[in-house]
């Protein structure tokens, strides 16, 4: 086929009767375009079939491995129809993926140091008799392979999450056995999939953990690194929005129709149901917060989408279809680490900082059904970032980046509220104090001074301790276009109403600027409109708790050196 080339629909419609590949391509295009008296651009790039340049895939192109067509046009060898949902064909795919992974990368070879070996408890599914599961208690010595299940638990009742959840009334007779049937439909399927992976032993968190026990889900998410770090491989239930949705079933039928190349080349053109982007990257599973350390700690994972599974690894991503895609050299390729974050010590200072500023933004947009777990989900990976870079962190802000992680703000114009946390207190200066997305304000790394006298307390890592400044000549003007109530924008002006600053509030703006005060963070110098020099500083805005010498935070800034004055030295922010 050409690279490129242009085709009527109403055309096409007429042919359909007589042509299986024109009805094809007719009932896939619809699906994106739906004028048929406009001509349509199908672009060939390699085995995919575009609507433009840089519109969707609609069609792909395969050869099977007995017919390949190996003329350098990139056409693959690949299934032309997804295997049966439920069928040996495609659980041989996967363990073909496994061990061929085991074999010729380095996944599986985990040299990074875990918390923890093994899980305190395991589900043993290798039972003799199919219908018996049972929990085991690892001892410091066994080396057993499992399978760890990342999922959704969705919005089910006390009354039906109490029905398969190991509970301190159930957990003694869980250990000597209980029946297969008391699990929910994605938890069968985990089950179904780890046996048919020829492994014995699976991690799921509500049955592993005892549920409604505050001590031991303390203990248990300390180890939460452990768990996915130190498994075989992960089982992502990806397209399930709950327990009892299961995930081994999928809404897509693949179609192809058989053609023949202009050479003889046999060739198949099938609809393309590989959409790694909406299937993983935008499902369900990967909205929730505990799903990204996960999936970043987890040396491989078996995503189940709702449209066919995907096995990622160090390497890449394989689709059921046998596409095999590469992850660029950024964010996403950082998480794919299967010794995460071993990648991250070849990176310069400056590509380290942008990654923990993508990882802690990623992470803050994600839902938590216990807001309180914002602190707790994310802290295998902190800890771990934290050993490699070789220093402390607190609440999300690493020492040696402390400057720029400190220089958060709302990643939308709405005000925020403090969370209430129930067993600890998060100091305001962390952005796992609040509800809500965030991000990092865009400043140069050339060119910075950042203030010496900025640090966290000796004593503890709760409190920052740091110089004060007062601002002078200047107040706030909320910003024209954003009037509402809860906008958190206010531009700093002198008394000529010239613009000298900005301050984006954590919880809404104040109405007099006299009443907060400020920390310088850092200072740039830059060129004004008329090319003269001036200072800018990067600061964070706070107000008194009423405990002498502590503030707390209250927003995030910039403005013009000239406006600000130090007030008082090692004061505490908390």
């Amino acid at each position: 086929m050409a690279a490129n080339c242009k085709i009527n629909l109403s055309e096409v419609s007429v042919a359909e009767k007589d042509c299986q590949l024109c009805a094809l391509l007719l009932r896939t295009v619809k699906r994106h375009y739906n004028d048929e008296q406009q001509n349509v651009q199908i672009v060939r790039e390699r085995s995919a079939l575009k609507i433009g340049a840089y519109g969707p895939r609609i069609l792909r192109l395969c050869s099977d491995l007995e017919h390949s067509v190996d003329n350098g046009e990139g056409v693959q060898i690949s299934f032309p129809a997804l295997p049966e949902a439920e069928g040996p064909e495609r659980f041989a795919l996967f363990r073909a993926w496994l061990r061929w992974c085991d074999e010729s990368h380095s996944c599986n070879k985990n040299d990074v140091e875990t918390k923890s070996a093994l899980p305190t408890r395991l589900l043993y599914v290798g039972d003799p008799n199919p219908e018996v599961l049972r929990l085991y208690c690892p001892k410091n010595n066994d080396r057993v392979e499992y399978v760890a299940l990342s999922h959704c638990w969705g919005k089910l009742t006390y009354e039906n999450k109490h029905q398969f959840c190991t509970t301190d009334d159930n957990i003694e007779a869980r250990l000597k056995g209980f029946s297969l049937s008391e699990l929910p439909k994605t938890f069968l399927d985990a089950v179904r999939v780890t046996r048919e992976l020829g492994i014995e032993y699976l991690w799921i968190d509500s049955l592993c953990i005892i549920q409604w026990n505050q001590k031991d889900w303390e203990h248990e998410a300390k180890r939460m690194e452990g768990v996915f770090a130190s498994a075989y491989c992960t089982i992502a239930a990806t397209s399930a929005h709950d327990s009892n949705a299961g995930f081994l079933n999928r809404n897509a039928c693949s179609q192809y129709v058989y053609a023949q190349g202009a050479l003889g080349q046999r060739l198949y053109v099938c609809t393309d149901v590989g959409d790694f982007e909406n299937d993983v990257e935008k499902g369900g599973l990967n909205t929730r917060a505990w799903a990204l350390q996960e999936r970043v700690l987890s040396r491989r994972t078996f995503h189940f989408g709702a449209n066919q599974a995907y096995f990622e690894c160090g390497n890449g991503v394989y689709c059921e279809d046998l596409t095999i895609m590469e992850s660029p050299i950024a964010g996403p390729y950082f998480l794919l680490d299967p010794n995460f974050p071993h990648r991250l010590l070849a990176l310069s200072d400056k590509r380290t900082a942008k990654f923990i500023h993508f990882l802690c933004s990623d992470y803050s947009k994600r839902s938590l059904t216990e807001e309180t777990d914002r602190c707790v989900a994310i802290s295998g990976l902190e800890d771990r970032i934290a050993r490699a870079i070789e220093c402390r962190s607190s609440y999300g802000i690493f020492e040696q980046y402390i400057h720029r992680n400190l220089l958060w703000y709302r990643d939308d114009d709405n005000k925020t509220k403090r969370i209430e946390y129930k067993t600890q207190i998060v100091p305001s200066w962390s952005w796992m104090a609040y509800n809500g997305g965030i991000n990092f304000i865009g400043i140069p790394f050339e060119g910075m001074e950042w203030i010496e006298n900025l640090r966290f307390d000796e004593k503890d890592n709760y409190a920052l301790v740091t110089d004060i400044g007062a601002f002078r000549s200047c107040n706030l003007k909320r910003r024209d276009v954003l009037t509402r109530r809860d906008a958190i924008y206010v531009d700093i002006m002198d008394m000529n109403q010239k613009k000298r600053g900005m301050i984006a509030y954590d919880t809404g703006p104040s109405e007099d600027l006299h009443l907060d005060q400020c920390v310088v963070v850092g200072r740039e110098n830059r060129k004004d409109e008329q090319g003269l020099w001036f200072r800018n500083y990067f600061m964070l805005v706070v107000r008194p708790t009423g405990v002498d010498g502590e503030y707390r935070r209250v927003g995030v800034g910039r403005i013009e050196s000239d406006y600000v004055v130090r007030q008082r030295l090692n004061v505490r922010v908390v």
